[in-house]
């Protein structure tokens, strides 16, 4: 009855067109079926729900390039505008205030039609939804494969028995996965289906999709996939009445048993200029999710209760009933899963790690000397002082310190020196034999005379030849005492 406003409230053409052809997939007239039920998005949170439930010796007796993922959601759903109908101000404005015409003045049946339609505005419902999935592969290598798929879906709604809905759906396709840097992964994937729903005509689609997943941490993900939707009204038949892209942009979170989902979904339907479109009016939509999901049983990881909320936004049909206003979705319920993944990239990694493996690097500090703080030392043995065992050798002497070595000179000339400020032959072939050592150095302990010993500065002696003088303080105050002498 309400379709019958399209004498004067909206466009009489589209709108006697939507009466006829409005209820297909994606169509709010005979249907609450979103665009978004029924295409298959390759979203990361799908293929995460469904990890890890099958037993290892139920992989055993399965081919290792046979995977399957099968998923069954049964979910209870408040919905506040089922009809998808603009508010019932816009639907009063169209047919009065926009026409300049007040709705006295309106006959007794445009009254009445025009009563209906705004009751069909903004009216809520609960419905229940049960969304088997079941999806059995064959992969070709480590990153391709073949699949085929089939989804069915049923709406049962509480009071506007019209609306219910029955979809089947058979499809086939391929898919190849990309690695990318920092762990990223670019799925690319190629589907053709054909779906079945009652009170419409059966379509066929054909859907290339790509999907990006980034890891942002171990247990976050973040992902984009662009998918385009070319619908056909015969099998395999050219595209004739409909294009639809869509694109989505999302996040998913996993906290031990507990999963959170964010995703937005863009999707325009191009439908003018078709000769077989459903309904000769392009449309735009927003479509929302926001889901927290746990685990239930410790033991049976693929089984979650979960709570999503799904705002709904229609816009660019000029308040069209059927594609335009705004719903509010809010599930609540139960999602099974099972699944076995191929196992040809695991066992190949597993032939590459035993059949060739690494060749293991020399360590480059090997046989390196270390002092006792673990750092490499590269000092002769000689030039080390004993008692300082425990300290780094100064690689430059500052100035007026120590310049000369206790060791005898390249000349075989004996330095004179203070012996105590020498340490004996004794002690230097120690030292020389622990310096030299494969093992690490270790602290040599010493007395406290030992170390006033080596504290005293060691400028209080003259060399023959002055060759080992390298201080330049020392070479001036000796030559200002020659000069004093002559």
């Amino acid at each position: 009855m309400a379709l019958s406003l399209a004498t004067f409230v909206f466009v009489p053409s589209a709108f006697a067109q939507a009466d006829s052809n409005l209820g297909g997939i994606g169509g709010a007239g005979r249907s609450t079926v979103l665009p978004t039920d029924v295409v298959p998005l390759p979203l990361p949170e799908e293929r995460r729900a469904v990890g890890e439930s099958l037993k290892f010796r139920i992989f055993q007796k399965l081919p290792s390039r046979f995977y399957m993922n099968a998923t069954c959601e049964t979910s209870g759903r408040i919905e506040t505008n089922v009809f998808q109908f603009p508010t019932k101000r816009q639907i009063l404005n169209s047919a009065t205030f926009n026409r300049g015409v007040p709705f006295g003045a309106l006959s007794g049946e445009d009254q009445l039609a025009l009563g209906a339609a705004v009751d069909r505005a903004s009216q809520a419902d609960s419905v229940f939804r049960v969304t088997p999935n079941i999806t059995a592969g064959w992969a070709l290598g480590p990153n391709t494969r073949v699949f085929g798929n089939y989804f069915y879906l049923r709406d049962k709604l509480a009071r506007f028995n019209t609306l219910n809905t029955y979809i089947n759906q058979v499809g086939t396709g391929i898919e190849h996965n990309i690695s990318l840097p920092k762990r990223a992964n670019l799925e690319l994937q190629f589907m053709t289906r054909e779906l079945w729903q009652v009170n419409a005509d059966p379509v066929f689609d054909y859907i290339p999709s790509t999907t990006l997943s980034i890891p942002i941490r171990n247990n976050t993900i973040a992902y984009f996939n662009a998918l385009a939707q070319f619908r056909s009204l015969n099998f395999f038949g050219a595209v004739n009445r409909e294009i639809d892209p869509f694109f989505t942009i999302g996040a998913l979170h996993q906290r031990g048993t507990w999963s959170y989902s964010a995703n937005m979904t863009y999707l325009v339907n191009f439908r003018r200029g078709f000769k077989d479109a459903s309904i000769d009016v392009n449309s735009q939509t927003i479509i929302c999710d926001f889901e927290i999901a746990k685990q239930l049983f410790k033991k049976i990881p693929g089984f979650q209760g979960f709570i999503r909320a799904e705002p709904v936004y229609n816009f660019g049909t000029d308040n069209l009933p059927g594609l335009a206003g705004m719903d509010f979705r809010l599930f609540y319920g139960v999602r099974g899963a099972v699944s076995k993944p191929p196992l040809v990239g695991t066992i190949q990694l597993l032939k590459q790690r035993y059949q060739d493996p690494p060749k293991q690097q020399a360590d480059p500090n090997k046989g390196k000397k270390k002092d006792p703080k673990g750092k490499t030392n590269t000092t002769d043995p000689a030039k080390t002082q004993p008692g300082d065992g425990n300290k780094e050798p100064q690689k430059d002497d500052p100035v007026g310190g120590p310049s000369a070595e206790s060791a005898p000179n390249t000349d075989g000339a004996q330095t004179a020196q203070d012996t105590k400020s020498a340490p004996a032959e004794g002690e230097l072939t120690s030292l020389a034999s622990q310096t030299t050592s494969s093992a690490p150095a270790e602290i040599i302990p010493c007395s406290s005379d030992a170390i006033l010993e080596t504290a005293v500065p060691m400028h209080g002696f003259i060399t023959d030849t002055e060759k080992e003088v390298s201080d330049a303080n020392l070479i001036s105050g000796l030559n200002r005492a020659k000069d004093a002498l002559n």
